[in-house]
């Protein structure tokens, strides 16, 4: 008779960094990475993980039980182009709807997103992919919306900390949180007078913004940065967000030894 597999179940909220490295990575339709089950067949066999993935348009567009964030009208959301970050779903989240043996979250969608402002309602959104969209949409949305900009750090760093007490109370999870490594390969700036809004800049800010609450609230960082640097950004960064395979399997390999420590693959007595 086989052995029933024992199930962690995973409540990610996160763009391509979390998808990568916990789902899969496929590039020109070739399998690239197989997600963290690759990972727990050798480390724990007769365990896989359940992921539920949402994608974010931001931290601050994730709502807190019982929130009801101010969102775009339904029937514009289904009219409007959206992409990865389907508009009727970017001011929602099942994130409280069920138990979790873990959650996760990423600071990348908070590094990188620039959102839209509705002029008249106040409603925030992320236009994905503004460049490709249709003529009536880009001219309804320049006449409607205006330019809300990135993330401020600390708001978005204290909403943060918020979701994760959320949770902590709600689910009795525990929490963990990509930061970004701040190389971009080939970039070798070294000196940021009138760089104030660089890139590289901006993540670092982040990831020290976080440093920073983690030592006031219990939760855990995936520390991509320390990842990156250890093993060699150059070689395996892609890009600022995409790794290569092998930073990819680095970043699972992670997400595991933290919910080891965390005691996620303790057996229940019986």
């Amino acid at each position: 008779m086989s052995r029933v597999a024992r199930v962690i179940r995973i409540f990610a909220r996160g763009n391509t960094d979390v998808r990568d490295s916990l789902l899969w990575s496929r590039v020109g339709g070739v399998l690239e990475w197989n997600g963290i089950n690759e990972v727990l067949r050798a480390r724990h066999p007769g365990v896989i993980a359940k992921i539920r993935h949402e994608t974010c348009a931001r931290i601050d567009l994730i709502p807190l039980p019982g929130e009801t964030l101010p969102s775009p009208p339904e029937e514009l959301a289904r009219r409007l182009p959206s992409g990865a970050h389907p508009i009727a779903r970017q001011h929602r989240s099942a994130l409280f709807d069920a138990p979790a043996d873990a959650v996760i979250f990423s600071l990348q969608s908070a590094v990188l997103s620039s959102l839209v402002r509705h002029r008249r309602d106040g409603w925030l959104l992320l236009p994905e992919a503004f460049d490709t969209w249709d003529t009536a949409s880009r001219s309804w949305l320049e006449s409607e919306c205006e330019n809300a900009g990135p993330a401020p750090i600390e708001p978005t760093l204290r909403r943060l900390e918020r979701l994760i007490g959320a949770v902590q109370e709600r689910l009795g999870a525990p929490v963990l949180v990509y930061n970004l490594s701040p190389v971009i390969p080939g970039e070798r700036t070294h000196c940021w007078l009138g760089a104030e809004d660089a890139l590289g800049l901006r993540v670092r800010r982040f990831n020290l913004g976080l440093l920073e609450l983690s030592t006031r609230q219990d939760f855990s960082i995936v520390d991509v940065e320390r990842i990156a640097a250890c093993a060699g950004a150059e070689r395996l960064k892609i890009d600022m967000v995409h790794l290569t395979p092998e930073g990819l399997r680095l970043v699972a390999e992670e997400v595991v030894r933290i919910l080891e420590e965390r005691g996620c693959f303790d057996v229940p007595e019986a």
